[in-house]
């Protein structure tokens, strides 16, 4: 869109001379102001805009709550900025876009989106991305509903997308916003006001205080992006009613907005929640989880691309709850994750592809290969009350659930040394200390490690590494992998590393390995990582995983020719490395000569 690329050159030069926050308020009140106001009065008989002539074009708007926001936001804008030439001529060109679009027909609200989506792109605002609210709103916007809410609001972007769908069906719809952020609460104010909601009201009111039990307003549908840092632990509080089956002494805070939301629901009621990723694998809310299965509230998990919020590059999870559910007792996982486009550095959108495949899966509740999958009770509860897709989602080529041998069965699993000494590192040290950053296509670099003394604490034989041992990194967003071939000069891991020594009487290193790095075996560990920015792999995980089972004698004789294949893959290397440094360095001299 013309006018969205315009505005984003404008909000650049912008910069220079106010912050976004500023840049985004007195946008917003411009757009509003030129085509609800009277655009006579806007500028003075001196050409300036002050916060007189704003107010004076606005004279005639009606409702109280909508003239409160424009005051409040227009107080708080620095007036005096405008007074130089160089903002004045930014202003005045603003202006000039408002005033093509609006001439050629087009409508504030969707132009006060497009502010949103720039002030979220410049990371002054979370704002949930068009492409999540266009999902949002496909997926739910055919279902009866008479008072839909916004909680944790913002701009109210998500929520009245989703309104304006629903009034299709709904005439009588009512709205609810709310934010705990005063000045987002106006913005919310003046897009609602855009929209032309009849009925409703944006509020601000903070989600995670304790709520009254006699003020309870009851909802048909809810929508929630969870905003993101704010999920941090607080102290559980035995008096919160929406807590009634959580008995920790901490809770995360995304668990606590999950269950408002499920808590402000009526009995017939939907839910849409955006989280994270953790909040679906947590230990430590698995109580509240199982609780949802046993009242059989899940109707849909949907995993998004990553990537999708600016400044934010963990996972993105789509939560559909449902107290009435059609399909009683199923749930339909869903991963779109590699459904996306690059729209900028580290940022993303979802591509038409995954949102076709989502809402195909979800309308038809249909089980797309590595796609989705629907899944009854006992399944979830098998899998520890997990709602992660993933985990429920077969791929092609995986073994099937329960076959297999442990990995707990056939390996010792040891993490690595937490903590390296500044005191214990020796650029002479006797031994190797291994990290993540030391292992690259699948070897070890030992010539790049840090060097550490006998004496120190990580010196320990448990965490020494031998030949035919598996690295695995337990911490990172990319899982990497090694496997020992040779003997190892003295090296010890890291906490980020850990080692799996195998049986080799019970199986072969090589062949585990090789399924460890396939497609299938990537997946299997995907499966049982936790965390959200930080992806790690336990020990107990590691213990519980299902690898390939095959007969001893004939995977052993695999074994072998695949161990002396990766010793002469690598020795070949080495020597081709030497070569083209060789006869680079004699081509360099023989150009030097040439002076």
């Amino acid at each position: 869109m013309q006018e969205r690329q315009r505005l984003e050159g404008v909000w650049k030069e912008f910069q220079r001379w106010m912050p976004m926050e500023q840049i985004f308020r007195l946008s917003f009140l411009l757009a509003f102001a030129w085509y609800y106001g009277d655009r006579k009065v806007i500028l003075s008989s001196s050409g300036a805009m002050t916060l007189d002539t704003l107010e004076k074009s606005l004279s005639d708007i009606q409702g109280y709550d909508v003239r409160v926001a424009i005051r409040r936001q227009a107080e708080n804008v620095n007036w005096q900025m405008l007074e130089k030439q160089e903002v004045y001529r930014l202003l005045v060109e603003e202006l000039d876009i408002f005033s093509e679009y609006y001439e050629h027909g087009g409508i504030p609200r969707k132009m006060f989106s497009i502010l949103l989506d720039l002030a979220g792109t410049g990371g002054k605002y979370a704002v949930t991305p068009p492409d999540v609210r266009k999902l949002t709103a496909d997926l739910l916007g055919g279902r009866k509903v008479r008072k839909l809410a916004d909680l944790c609001c913002g701009g109210a972007g998500l929520g009245l997308e989703l309104w304006d769908r629903l009034r299709q069906r709904n005439p009588e719809i009512s709205f609810h916003g709310e934010d705990c952020d005063r000045d987002l609460c106006d913005m919310a104010c003046l897009h609602y006001y855009a929209y032309g909601v009849p009925a409703g009201e944006i509020e601000e009111n903070d989600v995670l205080a304790i709520p009254d039990p006699g003020e309870n307003q009851m909802y048909d549908m809810i929508v929630m992006d969870v905003p993101r840092g704010r999920n941090i632990t607080e102290e559980f509080d035995y008096r919160d009613p929406r807590l009634p089956f959580f008995s920790k002494k901490k809770i995360y805070t995304d668990w606590i907005f999950i269950q408002d939301a499920l808590y402000r629901l009526n009995r017939d009621g939907t839910a849409a929640v955006i989280v994270t990723a953790g909040a679906l694998i947590r230990k430590n809310e698995e109580k509240l989880r199982e609780q949802i299965i046993v009242n059989d509230w899940l109707e849909a998990v949907i995993t998004l691309p990553n990537n999708l919020y600016p400044k934010d590059h963990t996972g993105t999870e789509l939560l559909i709850f449902n107290k009435n559910k059609y399909r009683k007792g199923k749930t339909i996982f869903i991963d779109i994750s590699r459904y996306c486009r690059q729209t900028g550095r580290n940022f993303s959108e979802i591509s038409e592809e995954g949102i076709r495949l989502a809402e195909k899966s979800f309308w038809k509740f249909e089980e797309i290969s590595e796609v989705s999958a629907v899944c009854d009770q006992k399944q979830i509860a098998e899998n520890g009350y997990s709602f992660k897709p993933i985990q429920y989602i077969r791929h092609e080529g995986e073994m099937e659930p329960g076959t297999g041998i442990r990995l707990g069965d056939i390996a010792q699993i040891v993490r690595g040394a937490q903590v390296l000494k500044k005191t214990d590192q020796r650029d002479d040290g006797d031994a190797y200390f291994i990290n993540i950053k030391d292992i690259q296509n699948n070897q070890v670099l030992y010539e790049q490690a840090d060097r550490v003394i006998r004496q120190s604490s990580v010196c320990k034989e448990k965490f020494r590494i031998r030949q035919d041992d598996i690295l695995l990194t337990s911490k990172g967003t990319i899982l990497k992998a090694a496997v020992i071939s040779e003997e190892p000069p003295e090296s010890y891991i890291s906490g980020n590393i850990t080692l799996i020594r195998i049986d080799q009487k019970k199986y072969d290193p090589y062949v585990l390995f090789e399924y460890l790095i396939s497609a299938q075996g990537q997946i299997a560990l995907e499966r049982i990582q936790s965390g959200t920015t930080i992806r790690i792999l336990s020990n107990a995980n590691l213990q519980e995983l299902m690898v390939p089972d095959y007969k001893l004698i004939s995977m052993k004789k695999i074994g072998e020719q695949l161990k002396k294949n990766q010793v002469t893959y690598y020795r070949e290397l080495r020597e081709a490395e030497k070569r083209f440094t060789k006869e680079k360095n004699r081509l360099l001299e023989e150009l030097e000569d040439l002076r």
